[in-house]
């Protein structure tokens, strides 16, 4: 009753140059016992995916098992049909009604000629969605691969034709042409549409309800000219916090212009006047910015990563206008110790950059892959601006998954802020850190440095506390175990975070903060709720007691990373 084993693996008629990479995708060898039928055949679709993506568009991979009853032995096969490398001889499009077919080639990136892989097909129809223009986007080739449904149908190992096979039973590679045509389908999105979101955030120190909504006006001034129109409206309830005015509306408007296809194929340019109010614990931020913006995609990530976003560089330059309402008032000892703004008005020009390498497997809920961010904003010196300052703010993301439910997630983010002059730094640079989305040692914006405000109340007498004012340093950290079964309603989290907001360069010059805790995930409708309850375990560098207050709650729409 000896069980069957793998006696032999074979790889047969594999294209020159990619032995290797075919091979390290068998993840079975001789000796094995644990024979998995399903799983050794499915090597077969990512042999053909590899070779697609390498130019072969006709590539095609076979699985054949050949048992030795009396031996119990199982001889495993792979038979590699790549066919020759395609090019693109024809393109066609379909589906398209306000939207020229020139323009949807072009932006494909597919060219007459030219090596037709399975990297370029998929890059083409992402490129295509992010136009704006389009709802859904496939281009086909009449290439002779097979088309495998998702779903739990058992895989085959390929059929054979009689053809294909030799009357010694060896394979006969297929006589398929080199020149392809390819069709580009499209649908394109609706010339309006109108987005409404309602949405809720509780935290130790704030209570916050939002409804927000967006109106797309696709190809207004003509094929691929749109015109984005947004707004939210909030109000927030500063439960936690000392203050003559506890409560108080805030929210934001946007008017965006967006143009893809600016002198180059993936450099996309766009127009956004923006006024927002912002709610801090006490005071606001009322701001108006203006300006011409780029996106250039540098390097497209999906073709291998259906989720990711790819490398991209996002610049703006704007006109800002902004106010802080209710900030201070403060001593000059205090301002110079905090290079607080001795203006309450910023006025002049701003340049904001960003460099994102986006490989996540999922934006919302991600359980596999990386995000790289490096973000920059540059106010200059007078005349131009009233303010000088530089901020650099860094991220990485990481996730390891273990199995198909459960993974690692690893966040790590800082900014600073320098060149400050000395008139200070207003409040929009200035950086404040804490909440679901952030540190959840703190509630939002309680990760900072802190100045000590007192008032005087009726009955009660003075009464101080100490204002988070927003530092010129913050890292914030996070390490979280995901438990996100697929399919399913719910799932949990356990994190440990930390974090440290400085007055000068240091974030941790007053000490390190820790907080552990666990969470619970309900995922309705693909609308994420979250729940954590956390320990603040120390505080500033020093351990925290139940007086300290160190038990937080907080609820949220959407993941912290």
């Amino acid at each position: 009753n000896r069980r069957y084993s793998i006696h032999s693996v074979h790889l047969l008629h594999e294209p020159k140059g990619h032995r290797d990479e075919l091979l390290e995708m068998i993840s079975f060898s001789a000796g094995e016992t644990e024979v998995d039928l399903e799983k050794f055949r499915y090597v077969r679709r990512a042999m053909a995916m590899h070779l697609r993506r390498a130019g072969y568009g006709h590539a095609r991979v076979y699985s054949r098992a050949f048992v030795d009853r009396d031996e119990r032995d199982i001889h495993w096969y792979y038979y590699v049909d790549a066919g020759p490398k395609t090019r693109v001889r024809y393109i066609v499009v379909d589906g398209n009604v306000r939207i020229p077919a020139e323009l949807i080639i072009e932006r494909s990136g597919l060219k007459y000629g030219e090596t037709y892989d399975w990297n370029k097909r998929f890059d083409g129809e992402f490129h295509l969605l992010d136009t704006g223009a389009f709802a859904s986007t496939f281009i086909r080739a009449d290439v002779d691969t097979k088309f495998h449904v998702p779903g739990d149908a058992p895989d085959t190992g390929g059929i054979l034709r009689e053809e294909q096979v030799d009357e010694d039973g060896n394979l006969i590679p297929r006589d398929l042409p080199e020149q392809i045509d390819v069709k580009i389908h499209v649908v394109e999105a609706p010339s309006q549409q109108l987005r409404v979101r309602a949405g809720a955030e509780f935290d130790p120190t704030r209570i916050d309800t939002a409804l927000s909504s967006r109106l797309w006006l696709r190809n207004v001034f003509g094929p691929l000219h749109h015109l984005a129109l947004e707004g939210r409206i909030g109000y927030g309830w500063l439960w936690r916090n000392t203050t003559d005015d506890p409560t108080g509306l805030y929210g934001e408007a946007l008017a965006r212009y967006v143009k893809p296809m600016v002198l180059t194929r993936l450099l996309d340019s766009r127009v956004t006047a923006r006024f927002r109010d912002e709610l801090y614990p006490g005071y606001h931020l009322r701001e108006l910015t203006a300006g011409p913006g780029l996106r250039f995609t540098i390097w497209p990530g999906r073709a291998k990563n259906f989720h990711g976003g790819g490398l991209f560089f996002d610049t703006d330059l704007f006109f800002r206008w902004g106010q802080q309402v209710g900030f201070g008032p403060f001593s000059p000892e205090t301002r110079a110790a905090l290079s607080l703004a001795d203006d309450d008005v910023a006025i002049g020009s701003e340049l904001q950059t960003s460099l994102i390498w986006d490989e996540r497997d999922n934006s919302v809920e991600a359980l596999s892959g990386h995000l790289l961010a490096l973000r920059t904003t540059f106010a200059p010196p007078e005349p131009l601006a009233t303010h000088r300052y530089l901020t650099v703010a860094p991220e990485a993301r990481g996730f390891l998954p273990v199995g198909d439910s459960f993974a690692f997630g690893l966040r790590a983010a800082a900014s600073w802020v320098m060149l400050d002059s000395e008139r200070g730094v207003p409040l929009g640079p200035r950086l404040l850190g804490g909440g679901s989305f952030g540190m959840r040692g703190y509630g939002r914006h309680h990760l900072s440095p802190t100045v000590s405000q007192c008032r005087t109340a009726p009955v009660v007498g003075p009464l101080c506390q100490s204002v988070p004012v927003g530092g010129l340093s913050l890292a914030e950290a996070s390490l979280e175990g995901r438990w996100l079964p697929p399919l399913k309603p719910y799932g949990a989290i356990v994190f440990a975070d930390a974090g440290g907001a400085g007055a000068e360069y240091n974030p941790l010059e007053e000490g390190l903060s820790v907080a552990l805790g666990l969470g619970l995930r309900l995922r309705f409708w693909y609308l994420p709720l979250a729940f954590d309850a956390s320990y603040r375990l120390v505080g500033e560098g020093a351990l925290q007691a139940p007086e300290d207050d160190p038990f937080l709650v907080f609820f949220r729409l959407g993941e912290a990373f």
